[in-house]
């Protein structure tokens, strides 16, 4: 089951509904960039560190909950740059935490929507059961 989009992230992509908001508590976001952890000190995830959390921090999706798997997710940036720089190829493993701490702070592509000028999908006529389907 894939984490559920935070509401954070549903008000930036413009599909949050107020009546589907979260139940209970939510950590209110950071008001400052936070500082990455001492112990982050590869340079390649340093600097991803600092592309991601400025990024993040304007939108208001960082919060004390998340800033830890967002040091994991540089730090584990930093490990797949440098087994690619080495000519070998990552494991299976490796590539799914990354995609897994990815999409719960909400970074992937298919959490975010579709430009403006997006074309439509043109081989949705084709999906069964759709209504565009054309028999």
């Amino acid at each position: 089951m894939t984490a559920r989009k935070p509401d954070s992230l549903k008000l930036v992509t413009g599909t949050f509904r107020p009546d589907r908001a979260a139940p209970g508590p939510a950590l209110p976001a950071l008001d400052a960039v936070p500082e990455r952890p001492s112990w982050l000190t590869d340079v390649n995830a340093v600097k991803e560190w600092q592309r991601l959390v400025t990024v993040m921090a304007a939108n208001k999706l960082l919060n004390a909950g998340n800033v830890g798997l967002l040091a994991q997710l540089c730090a584990l940036h930093g490990l797949l740059v440098k087994i690619w720089a080495a000519g070998n190829v990552p494991t299976a493993a490796l590539i799914a935490s990354y995609r897994g701490l990815s999409g719960c702070l909400g970074l992937l592509s298919m959490s975010m929507p579709a430009s403006p000028g997006a074309k439509p999908n043109r081989f949705l006529k084709h999906v069964k059961g759709s209504s565009r389907a054309k028999h």
